[in-house]
């Protein structure tokens, strides 16, 4: 069984006034948190492979705003995966998995199980 990764405390972070009218609406846009002297943030940039999953973090994100609840790694098909990632987004399967490990660490947090 696969797992279903969602962006921790979703509602709090990404959700601002306009997307919170509507929750099923699809957006073209997300509000994303630019603060970049937290824990969490600190923890990631130093780890060796932190450009390529800040990179997956984003795109994460981005798929994340899109689904039909937003901010759970979950389509009509059902959680989607690395792969699943890969084939949206052109980028390499091997950092969503890399991305999934890292940020689901309770050091940085930003990615939960459910």
């Amino acid at each position: 069984m696969t797992d279903t990764y969602r962006i921790k405390d979703w509602d709090k972070y990404f959700e601002i006034a306009q997307t919170r009218r509507s929750a099923t609406m699809k957006f073209s846009f997300f509000a994303c948190p630019n603060k970049h002297d937290g824990k969490s943030f600190r923890r990631l940039s130093r780890h060796e492979r932190a450009s390529e999953i800040f990179a997956a973090w984003i795109l994460i994100a981005q798929v994340a705003s899109k689904q039909p609840k937003r901010g759970t790694l979950k389509d009509l098909d059902g959680p989607l995966t690395a792969m699943d990632l890969c084939d949206c987004t052109g980028f390499p399967e091997e950092i969503f998995v890399l991305a999934f490990e890292v940020l689901t660490d309770k050091a940085i947090g930003w990615l939960e199980v459910v």
